[in-house]
C-alpha cells in the first residue's frame, strides 16, 4: 500500500495538485485526521509493510450520519477527489459514499453549514479505487496489491520448515489465509510440491481421508522423506462441511501413524517487506489513479484500477464488486463450477496444473525420448523448469534424458535419465542441478552432437538458457540440412536474469534476481542509518539490458538510474548531483541511491560516478559504491519464477507432443523449431528462424515494453521532472 500512496502523492505534486493524507481510513475521514502531504513525506516507504497512514475498521462510516460528517470534513479541506485503497468492503463503502454525496451536500447547505458557492463547487465526488488484498480475490484484476508478497512469506515459511521436516521425515500441515478465496493455497501448493490441497473452490469428496492417505503414502513409497499438506482456512467438502487442519492431522496420525505437525501462518502472511512485484504494481496503479481522477466529471462512474496482462487499466468499480460478490453467492449455493469460472482463467489453470503435476500415478516410461540441455549462465528457476518438464513428460509415458553440463557433457556422453523421483525437491532449489556452461558448439562440435543424439535415439530437444541457448537452437535448426538428427522438435526456453531475449516479455529467473537486488539495495541504504548523509552508487547486472536497473529503481525509489538504452552525459550527472545536494540540505534526508547498469556507458563508469559525486557533493554527503555482481543471481526462486517455470514446462511438453503427432515432414519446417515466450498475457511459440538477428553485443532492447515505465520512474524520483518536460 505504501508504494501506491507514494505514487499518488508524487504524481499529484508533479501535476500541481494538492494532496492530503487521511489517517486511519474512514475513521480519519469522520474524525478529521487529514493532513497535507509533501514530496518527502513518502521517502523511504517502499520497503515498509502495512501502510504509513494507518487503517482502521469504522462502524460509524456505515451510517448516513457518519458519512455526512466525513463529507463536511473533506469540504473543509477543499477535497472532492478520493482514492481508496482496500478490499471489496472498503470499495463498496466508498461507492455508497459517492452516491450519497449530493444528498450530504444538500443537507449541509440546508443546515447552513456550507454556503451556496461551496455547494456548487463541491457538487460531486470523484472516486477511484485500488485493490489491496493478499487473497487476490477481486474480479477484474489479474493481481491485487499484496498477493505476491503474501506468497513470498508463505514460501519462505514452507522452505524453512522443509529442512526440519526432511531431517525427521515429518508431515507438515500448513494452514494459509483464504477464508473465501483459495488463491494463496493453490499457488503455494503448486510451488512447494504439496502432496494434497484443500480449498473452498475445490471441495473434497466425502472419501477425502482415504485419498489423502493414498497420496501421502505413494509419495513416501517413491522416495519423499517429507510431506506438505496445504489447507486453506475456508476449505470444505462437497456437503459444505469445514475441513480443518486439525481434522487433516488426525486422519494422518490415525491411519498412517505419521509424525504430523500443524503450522498456522496467520498474519505473518500480511507482514514483511513488500516484494519487488508489489512495489512496482502499486506504483503504477497509484499513478494511474491520479490520472483517472483528473479526467473525472460529475457524470463519470467510479473506477477501480486493475492489472490486465501487464497493462494498467481501469474498470467500473461496481461492476467488479458485483462480480466479486457473485463468487461468494455461488459458493454459498454450492455451485463450485460457477465459482471457479468466476475466479477466472488464471485461477482455474493453476488448479489444473496442480492436479496434473502432483496427482499422477507413477508408471514405467518407455516412449519417446526428450533431451534437456542447459546453456548459458546460472539463473534461478531452471530447476523448477526441469521438474515441470520431467513430470509432464513422464505423465505421457515418455522418457527424459539430460546432459550434465550441457553441450560439453553431451559430447562426452555424460547423459543421465531423469525419473519422477529424480526431481523431488527441485522446485525451491537455486543454481542448476544438471550443471550449465556457456559453450556454443562450432561446426566440428555439431557433428559430435548429432552423433550423440543418434546414439541416444533423441526424438525432441529442450534447450534452456540465455543468448547462448538461443544461438545453439538456431544452429541446430540451420544444420538440419546436414544432419537429420536435428530434424526433431526443438524448443528454446529463455532462462536468464538479464531479461534480454527477444520473443518474450519475461525470461525465467528475472523476477528472482530483481527481488534479490531490491533486497540488497534496501540493506545497503539501511546501512547509512545514523551516519552522515550518504549516497550509494550501486552497479547492477544485466549486460546491455537495463531491465533490472529500471525495475530496481522503481521498487527502491532510487534518485537516479542509468541504463544502456538511454544515452546520458555529464549534464545529466550534474543535474543528479544538484538534486541530491538540495535534498540533503533542505530536508531531513540522510540517504541517496544511484543505480547504474554494468554496461550503461563505456566512459561513465561506476568508479567515475563515485569520484564525481564525491568531488561535487563533498559538502553535503559522502559517497560509497557497491558492485553487486553474481550475488544478485543467488537465493531460492521467487514465487513468480516457480509458477512461471511450472507453466512453461507444461507448455513445452504439450508443444512437443503436438508436433510429434503431426506430419513427419513438418520436422524440417520452421514451426518445429521455436522459442517459448510470454507476450502480454499469452504464451507464444516463435520460430527460431525469426529470431536469428540476436547478437548479444549488438542486439538492442529499445523496443522493450518496460522502457515505457522510464518516464513514470523519473516522475517519481525527480521532483521537478514534469515542469522540465513542459
Amino acid at each position: 500500500m505504501n508504494a501506491a500512496v507514494r505514487a499518488i502523492v508524487r504524481v499529484s505534486i508533479q501535476l500541481g495538485v494538492t494532496v492530503y493524507f487521511v489517517k486511519e481510513g474512514y475513521h480519519g475521514l469522520i474524525e478529521g485526521y487529514i493532513t497535507k502531504a509533501n514530496w518527502y513525506d513518502v521517502s523511504f516507504t517502499l520497503n515498509l509493510g502495512g501502510t504509513i497512514i494507518g487503517t482502521k475498521r469504522c462502524k460509524p462510516f456505515m451510517t448516513k450520519e457518519g458519512r455526512m460528517k466525513a463529507t463536511k470534513n473533506m469540504i473543509s479541506f477543499g477535497i472532492s477527489n478520493l482514492v481508496v485503497i482496500g478490499g471489496d468492503g472498503s470499495l463498496t463503502g466508498a461507492n455508497i459514499f459517492r452516491e450519497e454525496w449530493p444528498f450530504h451536500i444538500n443537507e449541509l447547505l440546508k443546515n447552513k453549514e456550507i454556503d451556496e458557492e461551496t455547494s456548487k463547487k463541491f457538487d460531486h465526488l470523484n472516486l477511484v479505487g485500488i485493490v489491496g488484498s493478499i487473497d487476490n480475490d477481486f474480479s477484474g484484476t489479474d493481481m491485487t496489491i499484496g498477493a505476491d508478497t503474501a506468497l513470498h512469506r508463505i514460501l519462505e515459511a514452507i522452505d524453512s520448515i522443509v529442512s526440519t521436516a526432511f531431517s525427521h521425515q515429518r508431515t507438515f500441515i500448513m494452514e494459509v489465509m483464504g477464508r473465501t478465496c483459495g488463491y494463496l493455497a493453490v499457488k503455494s501448493a503448486l510451488m512447494c510440491e504439496a502432496d494434497y490441497l484443500f480449498i473452498r473452490e475445490w471441495p473434497q469428496k466425502l472419501d477425502w481421508p482415504d485419498k489423502l492417505c493414498k497420496n501421502v503414502q505413494m509419495a513416501r513409497d517413491h522416495g519423499k522423506r517429507l510431506n506438505i499438506i496445504i489447507v486453506s482456512e475456508g476449505a470444505v467438502d462437497l456437503n459444505g462441511n469445514s475441513i480443518t487442519s486439525e481434522m487433516v492431522k488426525n486422519v494422518l496420525v490415525a491411519k498412517l501413524n505419521q509424525d504430523a505437525r500443524i503450522t498456522v501462518l496467520g498474519h505473518v502472511q500480511r507482514g514483511g517487506s513488500p516484494s519487488a512485484f508489489d512495489r512496482i504494481l502499486a506504483s503504477r496503479m497509484g499513478a494511474h489513479a491520479v490520472l483517472c481522477l483528473l479526467e473525472d466529471t460529475a457524470e463519470t462512474e467510479p473506477k477501480v484500477v486493475c492489472l490486465n496482462a501487464n497493462t494498467i487499466v481501469h474498470q467500473s468499480l461496481m461492476d467488479c464488486v458485483k462480480r466479486t460478490l457473485e463468487i461468494g453467492k455461488a459458493i454459498e449455493q454450492k455451485d463450485f463450477d460457477r465459482a471457479l469460472e468466476l475466479r477466472g482463467q488464471s485461477f482455474t489453470q493453476n488448479l489444473v496444473t496442480y492436479k496434473q503435476m502432483i496427482h499422477k500415478e507413477i508408471t514405467h516410461s518407455e516412449g519417446k525420448i526428450t533431451l534437456i540441455l542447459n546453456i548459458g549462465g546460472s539463473s534461478n528457476g531452471i530447476n523448477a523448469l526441469m521438474y515441470s518438464i520431467v513430470r509432464a513428460t513422464l505423465a505421457l509415458n515418455n522418457r527424459v534424458l539430460a546432459a550434465k553440463f550441457s553441450i560439453d557433457g553431451l559430447i562426452k556422453g555424460e547423459i543421465i535419465e531423469l525419473h519422477w523421483s529424480s526431481v523431488i525437491g527441485w522446485l525451491n532449489q537455486g543454481g542448476v542441478k544438471l550443471g550449465i556452461t556457456r559453450t556454443i558448439p562450432d561446426e566440428e562440435m555439431m557433428e559430435k552432437v548429432a552423433m550423440q543424439m543418434k546414439h541416444f535415439n533423441i526424438s525432441s530437444c529442450v534447450i534452456a538458457g540465455g543468448t547462448e541457448a538461443l544461438k545453439t537452437g538456431i544452429m541446430m535448426y540451420d544444420y538440419r540440412k546436414k544432419y537429420k538428427e536435428f530434424c526433431i522438435p526443438l524448443i528454446v526456453v529463455p532462462v536468464t536474469y538479464s531479461n534480454n531475449i527477444p520473443g518474450t516479455d519475461f525470461s525465467l529467473g528475472t523476477d528472482t534476481a530483481l527481488n534479490q537486488i531490491v533486497k540488497l539495495c534496501d540493506i545497503i541504504r539501511q546501512s547509512a542509518e545514523g551516519h552522515k548523509p550518504r549516497v550509494f552508487v550501486v552497479e547492477v547486472l544485466g549486460g546491455l539490458c537495463g531491465y533490472l536497473t529500471s525495475m530496481t529503481a522503481m521498487a527502491c525509489g532510487a534518485d537516479a538510474s542509468y541504463i544502456p538504452e538511454e544515452k546520458f552525459d555529464i549534464t545529466d550527472l550534474m543535474d543528479c548531483i544538484y538534486r541530491m545536494v538540495e535534498k540533503f540540505d533542505t530536508n531531513m534526508i540522510t540517504r541517496g541511491l544511484v543505480l547504474r547498469s554494468e554496461k550503461a556507458s563505456e566512459n561513465y563508469t561506476t568508479s567515475f560516478l563515485k569520484k564525481l559525486l564525491t568531488e561535487e557533493g563533498q559538502k553535503s554527503f559522502v559517497t560509497r559504491t557497491s558492485i553487486l555482481g553474481s550475488i544478485a543471481t543467488g537465493g531460492v526462486p521467487s514465487p513468480f519464477d516457480r509458477s512461471f517455470a511450472l507453466k512453461e514446462g507444461q507448455l513445452v511438453v504439450e508443444w512437443i507432443n503436438n508436433i510429434q503427432n503431426k506430419n513427419p515432414e513438418n520436422m524440417t519446417l520452421p514451426i518445429s523449431a521455436v522459442s517459448l515466450g510470454l507476450q502480454r498475457s499469452d504464451f507464444k511459440f516463435t520460430p527460431l528462424d525469426d529470431l536469428r538477428f540476436i547478437n548479444d553485443e549488438k542486439y538492442s532492447n529499445k523496443q522493450q515494453w518496460w522502457l515505457k515505465f522510464r518516464p513514470l520512474l523519473k516522475v517519481l524520483e525527480e521532483p521537478n521532472y514534469w515542469k522540465q518536460c513542459m
